[in-house]
């Protein structure tokens, strides 16, 4: 339920007016090292490209990973490497076969290499197209070493992994395959070399998606949002927060709302106990959507405090990642008008009192996916921005302040 709630109007940000004079492009100019503390990149080519997930390396440089649009219309999974200013170090690696495959997370693991959580497009034994969850572990520079498929005879997806303490996964996401008309979350744990251990199915007669887990020292936490639970005074979609035993079984549910829609989307585990969680909140009143935020003890029914952020337009939160200081900075998406959105950059204290706002984009749709910590300080953003019926992986390098 939600207490203590504050709606935190958004300040008018500047704008950054994305003017591309060619679409078909996936190269910008090269930025001179006076220039490497701010910056916006664009990849891709002459169909859809989106991103989905980007980490700071240790060089400075960075790591993305998306979707990208095939010449027979199909999409890949694409890598793509690039140091400190933005300008790609290798070629992007492409990884799919004849059907989709999509990317929805990326880790950078322990021994240097990296792994990519997302689904694939395998044929079924009835001879019916489906998706399979898909993990794929790669070498530091981006060639495959191995890939595996999770799924049954419906539809699997996976939306975000983490790596165990015992060197495995632990991958979270959506099946159809024990429901055939609605979804429900599954949690799946592997061996470091990806092969199953364990595969648990949560869920209701409604659809109920997991979008984010850790380990933490009793199992596993994750969040997401379910149709199928409530509590009194909420409805329709609900923030959903479960803690299980190391083995995946559930030890203890929780939900968060109100009776409009509510997804929750991100969960930090904090230093000093109980966790951080990210979503999004929908008004039942004016249909709105706001960012939602809330920290909890260890105890997760009991709530500390909850702040939304957001104003007369819809917020859609992403990703959430605490500062150096302990601070939270947050990113996600603003619509700007019918049919135009911009991607906002949200910093706050570790009270959850707002510090900053910052908007990047003009016409078209610009869309935020993914944050994570620069280096230098400053914070590094990877979307999508479509304008003229293409769309580009989007990179922003900010400042410290959210500034370009």
């Amino acid at each position: 339920m939600l207490i203590s709630k504050k709606i935190r109007s958004f300040l008018p940000g500047f704008y950054i007016i994305i003017i591309l004079a060619v679409l078909n492009s996936c190269r910008e100019e090269t930025f001179s090292p006076s220039q490497a503390d701010s910056f916006i990149k664009f990849f891709g080519n002459y169909y859809k490209d989106e991103g989905f997930d980007i980490r700071s390396l240790n060089d400075g440089g960075y790591l993305l990973v998306g979707t990208t649009t095939t010449e027979n219309a199909g999409t890949n999974i694409v890598l793509i490497r690039t140091d400190k200013y933005g300008n790609e170090v290798w070629e992007p690696r492409q990884f799919g076969g004849l059907h989709d495959d999509r990317a929805f997370s990326l880790a950078e693991l322990s021994d240097g290499s990296f792994a990519i959580l997302g689904s694939t497009t395998v044929e079924a034994e009835n001879g019916t197209l489906v998706s399979n969850m898909y993990l794929l572990k790669t070498n530091s520079r981006g060639d495959t070493l191995w890939t595996r498929n999770y799924g049954g005879y419906s539809n699997e997806t996976g939306f975000n992994l983490a790596e165990t303490r015992d060197g495995g996964f632990i991958l979270i996401g959506s099946t159809e395959s024990l429901n055939s008309r609605d979804k429900d979350i599954i949690l799946v744990k592997t061996d470091p070399e990806g092969f199953e251990q364990w595969t648990r199915v949560h869920g209701g007669p409604s659809d109920d998606v997991g979008t984010y887990v850790v380990e933490t020292d009793f199992g596993y936490i994750y969040t997401g949002y379910t149709r199928s639970y409530s509590q009194s005074g909420q409805a329709n979609s609900n923030i959903f927060i479960v803690k299980t035993n190391r083995f995946g079984r559930v030890t203890y549910p929780y939900t968060y709302g109100s009776t409009g829609d509510d997804y929750g989307k991100a969960l930090i585990p904090m230093p000093e106990g109980g966790y951080l969680i990210l979503g999004t909140t929908t008004d039942p009143g004016t249909d709105i959507k706001n960012v939602f935020l809330a920290r909890v003890e260890e105890d997760i029914s009991n709530t500390l405090w909850i702040e939304e952020y957001g104003g007369q337009t819809n917020h859609v939160a992403s990703c959430i990642k605490v500062t150096n200081e302990g601070n939270f900075i947050i990113t996600g998406t603003q619509e700007i008008s019918s049919g135009n959105h911009v991607i906002f950059l949200l910093k706050t204290e570790n009270n959850g009192n707002q510090l900053f706002l910052r908007t990047f984009g003009g016409s078209g749709h610009q869309r935020a996916e993914a944050i994570d910590l620069a280096r230098d300080g400053g914070y590094v953003i990877t979307g999508s921005n479509e304008l003229g019926g293409n769309s580009m992986i989007t990179l922003i390098k900010t400042t410290s302040d959210g500034d370009l």
